[in-house]
């Protein structure tokens, strides 16, 4: 499992971030609290609000996120 924590600043951060995790071949899921949805659903999203970090998970051990992972750099929250 591959996880992170992202936070956007935007609608347009979101925006980019649903188009990156709509180009991968592996499932992407953002959790916060008992929330839990696809990263690739722009209105789940939004639902979840953007005034604090979502955490990212991979769950596909075999993926190789790395790439997906450098590309949502701008979004993460250390």
């Amino acid at each position: 499992m591959h996880e992170c924590f992202v936070s956007f600043a935007s609608a347009t951060d979101v925006l980019d971030f649903v188009s990156i995790a709509t180009r991968q071949y592996f499932p992407i899921h953002v959790e916060r609290e008992d929330m839990r949805a696809s990263a690739t659903s722009i209105m789940s999203l939004f639902c979840m609000g953007l005034n604090r970090p979502l955490r990212v998970v991979v769950a596909d051990p075999g993926a190789d996120a790395a790439p997906f992972f450098t590309a949502v750099e701008p979004y993460l929250v250390a």
